[in-house]
């Protein structure tokens, strides 16, 4: 009993701590990307950015660990697809075809959009896991920005996407094919994660209440 109360603790504190982190981390890029797209323009996030925004994405690899392992409620399967899906940008898609993701809107709102809803989720978890008591102003935040925030988010992937089809014919005239198969399995995976989303959605409002106040 006391060493299953000890492993506990120690898991929730991991949590704590690595939520924490992933949250400070996401904000800095959420800021950075905001000044340079609206200072600078496109290229300045992505000259600065690209490299801390793909490891950051590479990270999240661990958080589908965390699901297997049971540290979390999340399904294996569910978490494996987004971080898959966001690495296949940032490694397949932007980083072999840098002066796509330069020039285009798509790369910065992407990014402002992804770490937008990760700064409300890993502070949700932040708080919710240290504390056992979200305000309701972030619970509410966590379970519906999404709705906004995803939709722009998968337009902003797809959007780089295409655009590089076009220059990969360059490199293979074959690799075009793969692209446009990327761009319908969107359709799919779109339903299940938005679907998902909803679901989450849709718990989260039956829970009773815990907090006092905002």
């Amino acid at each position: 009993m006391a060493a299953g109360k000890t492993s506990g603790s120690a898991s929730r504190k991991y949590l704590v701590l690595y939520n924490t982190l992933s949250a400070l981390l996401r904000a800095f890029i959420l800021g950075r990307t905001s000044y340079l797209w609206g200072a600078f323009g496109a290229t300045a996030a992505w000259d600065e950015l690209n490299v801390l925004a793909r490891w950051a994405e590479t990270i999240t690899a661990v958080e589908v660990v965390h699901a297997a392992a049971g540290l979390v409620r999340a399904a294996p399967a569910t978490a494996a697809l987004q971080v898959a899906g966001r690495n296949t940008i940032v490694w397949a898609i932007t980083r072999n075809y840098p002066d796509v993701a330069a020039r285009e809107w798509a790369y910065p709102c992407m990014l402002v959009v992804w770490n937008a809803a990760d700064v409300l989720r890993y502070t949700y978890y932040v708080v919710d896991g240290g504390t056992g008591q979200a305000p309701r102003f972030l619970s509410w935040s966590r379970y519906n920005m999404f709705v906004v925030l995803y939709p722009v988010g998968i337009l902003s992937e797809m959007w780089l996407v295409y655009q590089v089809i076009q220059p990969s014919r360059a490199r293979n005239n074959l690799y075009q094919y793969l692209l446009w198969f990327g761009l319908l399995i969107y359709v799919p995976a779109f339903y299940v994660l938005y679907c998902h989303m909803l679901s989450q959605r849709s718990k989260a409002g039956r829970k009773p209440v815990k907090t006092k106040g905002l």
